[in-house]
């Protein structure tokens, strides 16, 4: 059964978190230089920037691709996401 979007980005959220990665929602378009959504490293603190003029389908696979990066084997992640993770 799919989940709802809300619940999904909550499972991911709760991964990023374990992972101390801060996720951050902000209007881009209102930006004085151009920031695109994605994963960055600031300060030596791990960061998602998410646009919140994109649908939360696009957070999820940003989220989902960033949290590719990371090693996710000693953590709880949701099976979902496991699940998409190992099958790209």
């Amino acid at each position: 059964m799919m989940q709802d979007i809300e619940s999904r980005i909550r499972d991911i959220k709760e991964t990023a978190e374990k992972l101390s990665i801060k996720i951050e929602v902000a209007d881009l378009n209102d930006q004085e230089f151009s920031i695109q959504s994605g994963y960055c490293k600031l300060n030596g603190e791990d960061l998602i920037i998410l646009d919140k003029n994109l649908p939360e389908e696009e957070h999820l696979i940003i989220m989902l691709n960033t949290l590719k990066q990371f090693n996710l084997d000693d953590i709880y992640v949701a099976d979902w996401i496991r699940e998409k993770i190992e099958a790209d």
